[in-house]
């Protein structure tokens, strides 16, 4: 009898800690896709959501979430905004874009935590709407709904946002606007002009700027030279900031990129070939000049890593922002003359 005693009793042990195991591997961040899954794939592993209205707009948005069962897993938060023409209906901003490579094994892997929240916000193009300052509050409140619904597992330490074109132009809004909420910042190919006083205003940010010298629709000399001098004459952190100065653009697998304007996949990929190996035509460096190497897998993901604000989730220090009646006719004119730009774009196929 005290054989079957024991017996019984090693047999509970066992069991309780099978199941101890079993739930501890279900428990923590979900196990990502691979890359090798396939674009479509990943783009399944958003979701869609919309934000409250807020500066005349309640912006529609889709996100990946690294969360798991029974994760208490602060997470980083990426923010990528989409250049005109890549928001003509709901989830354009997805199906458009190789963002969500982002939300592969291999690239959330690369993050501290083991994975990051990537959001993909839509300025609503189809309502002739694109990114400007008129979008800065409905693009907050974007920000502000993910991190209230997923507070519990976003480092609030660790936003980032970055945009190409007309996105990375909307990038130097929002960081010169609400400071405070972002640790980094990457935009490419910004177009527009952002001055001395709101680089000041966002000296706290760190900043990477992806430009090409060849840019047909902005001007190297004129527009990312002045703008990375003002970056390392402002930022509080100039070692923490970094310009990427493209000749020839080359899409990851290798083909010429349709032109030099198009460097959104540079950053998809993480700053480096679909290979791993180092991208051509291209030379890095910080805000106190030093040259830097990319050697896979450090590319911007590691970046990230090492770059942080003091942002604790409070939002006491938002200010309204108010437009100007001149500021409210520029960003109608701007609309007008972006569809323009969106439907030419369509005819040539770009």
């Amino acid at each position: 009898m005290k054989f079957f005693k024991k017996a019984l009793a090693v047999f509970m042990v066992i069991c309780l800690c099978t199941a101890t195991f079993a739930f501890g591997a279900s428990a923590g961040r979900k196990s990502a896709l691979p890359t090798s899954a396939g674009i479509e794939a990943l783009r399944d592993e958003f979701v869609s959501d919309v934000a409250p209205e807020a500066g005349g707009h309640a912006l529609d948005y889709c996100y990946y979430s690294p969360v798991g069962q029974n994760d208490n897993t602060k997470y980083p938060l990426v923010i990528f905004l989409h250049g005109i023409g890549h928001a003509d209906y709901k989830g354009a901003q997805l199906a458009d874009s190789d963002m969500p490579y982002w939300a592969s094994k291999e690239l959330q892997s690369r993050f501290t935590n083991g994975g990051a929240f990537i959001l993909l916000p839509r300025a609503p193009e189809d309502k002739m709407v694109y990114w400007s300052t008129s979008l800065i509050e409905s693009l907050r409140s974007v920000i502000d709904d993910v991190i209230e619904k997923h507070g519990k597992n976003i480092d609030t330490t660790k936003i980032f946002i970055g945009g190409s074109s007309a996105g990375g132009e909307m990038t130097w809004d929002m960081i010169a606007a609400y400071p405070e909420y972002f640790a980094g910042a990457f935009p490419i190919a910004g177009t527009g002009s952002v001055s001395a006083g709101e680089i000041q205003a966002c000296k706290d940010v760190a900043i990477w700027m992806i430009a090409s010298t060849k840019d047909p629709a902005v001007n190297y000399a004129l527009t990312t030279t002045p703008l990375w001098n003002s970056v390392c004459e402002y930022n509080s952190h100039p070692e923490n900031c970094r310009l990427s100065s493209f000749t020839n653009v080359t899409e990851p697998a290798g083909n010429s990129a349709s032109d030099n304007h198009h460097m959104a996949k540079v950053v998809t990929y993480d700053m480096h070939m679909l290979d791993g190996s180092t991208y051509p035509d291209v030379t890095h460096k910080d805000g106190n000049g030093n040259s830097i190497s990319l050697v896979s897998p450090n590319g911007m993901i590691y970046w990230m890593n090492s770059v942080s604000s003091s942002y604790d989730g409070d939002n006491d220090f938002i200010e309204e922002i108010d437009l100007s009646v001149t500021n409210i006719f520029a960003n109608y004119f701007r609309n007008i003359i972006l569809k323009i730009v969106n439907i030419i774009q369509k005819i040539l196929g770009l």
